[in-house]
């Protein structure tokens, strides 16, 4: 485990999405690496807190073509941390080059990878949802409560909520559980 990272939970910042597309048209511009790039997390969810840092998931035909481009996406500010515990995804991160905040986290896929159309589906369901969404800024208010000081036990403590709304959306999608 890394070191403790605070928690830092702002109010929902209409400027999100425009600089969420930003940061996805210079993925999509990288040579046809990526054939989809979609907001997603917190940041994704119009009025609900979230940590300041915009969540992007980028599809490619392969994971070879991913790592493939590493040097490019180094090039633009990306810090390359492959799998980062997640099987089939290859994580990056960008930081501001000034003030060294995090800006953003990269979650790279090969199309047909089941872990985007889960977090997509997260997405849409609290985008559709809003007493769930309210009722998971609630849960988010409560695991930074119990960790304010370590982001990595703030996520772990909002697990059971996030696997109940998957199910949930899911279920919403016509998506069996296990499918």
């Amino acid at each position: 485990m890394g070191p403790s990272i605070p928690v830092h939970l702002v109010p929902y910042d209409p400027r999100w999405p425009e600089a969420a597309a930003r940061y996805g048209a210079a993925l999509e511009a990288l040579g046809g690496l990526f054939v989809s790039v979609q907001h997603i997390g917190s940041t994704a969810v119009p009025g609900l807190i979230a940590k300041p840092v915009i969540d992007l998931i980028a599809l490619s035909k392969s994971l070879e073509l991913i790592e493939w481009h590493r040097g490019d996406l180094e090039k633009l500010g990306y810090v390359w941390h492959g799998e980062f515990g997640v099987d089939g995804r290859r994580f990056c991160t960008f930081d501001d080059p000034d003030t060294g905040v995090r800006l953003i986290n990269l979650h790279c896929y090969e199309l047909g990878s089941p872990h985007p159309s889960l977090q997509l589906a997260f997405r849409d369901y609290l985008r559709a949802h809003p007493d769930w969404a309210a009722a998971y800024a609630e849960d988010k208010k409560r695991a930074m409560a119990r960790f304010p000081h370590n982001s990595t036990l703030y996520a772990e403590e909002k697990g059971t909520f996030i696997r109940a709304t998957i199910e949930r959306a899911m279920t919403w999608k016509g998506v069996r559980s296990g499918s």
